[in-house]
């Protein structure tokens, strides 16, 4: 199938509920655009949740203070991850060896530095974010889920904020609910969002 015919309809889903989400807590956003009836239990829809529950949670936050000033994020932030996320397709984790989820950590934080390859620190950091938001996926151990990978790309992403930027945002660890809905199977008590 191909990727415009698989989620059909999700990113519409995707995009009105980001635009009236007021939550300052980035897991609290991915968890409704999971519940999303639209949303395959498998595939790249699932890279552009990451992205936009960060960037949404951070333009609720207010202004944050960078290295080289201020910075507030917009809905043309928002927009600008919906469209980077959407180029990377499903299946990437195994076809290229990087989880979209982990690369969607990396766009978050592209955006909110502004990043261009000209560029030193942004970009390094960037790229030190999804590293680490790959590593951790990856330490989670295979198969492959897609609602575990979003958590936990999220909670690097989280963790990077405070790290890099002193922004602490708040994060409830929600139970997982699909735990029927993968065809890769459910990993039960070894993901840690089963309990």
């Amino acid at each position: 199938m191909c990727e415009d015919c698989h989620g059909a309809g999700y990113y519409s889903f995707l995009e009105k509920t980001v635009n009236e989400a007021t939550s300052k807590n980035p897991m609290e956003i991915a968890e409704t655009l999971l519940k999303g009836n639209l949303l395959p239990s498998l595939g790249g829809e699932h890279h552009a949740i990451v992205t936009t529950s960060l960037l949404v949670a951070v333009k609720n936050y207010g202004e944050i203070s960078l290295n080289y000033g201020t910075r507030s994020l917009t809905e043309v932030d928002i927009a600008e991850g919906i469209r980077r996320m959407k180029q990377i397709p499903s299946c990437t984790c195994a076809n290229h060896g990087a989880c979209g989820a982990g690369l969607g950590v990396g766009a978050f934080f592209s955006i909110l530095f502004d990043a261009t390859c000209a560029k030193d620190t942004e970009r390094t950091l960037s790229m030190r974010a999804t590293n680490a938001a790959l590593a951790a996926i990856a330490n989670n151990g295979g198969p492959g889920c897609c609602k575990q990978s979003v958590r936990t790309a999220i909670l690097v992403g989280v963790e990077l904020l405070k790290e890099i930027c002193q922004v602490k945002l708040p994060v409830t660890h929600m139970r997982c609910f699909h735990m029927k809905d993968t065809s890769h199977g459910c990993k039960g008590a070894y993901c840690q969002f089963s309990r």
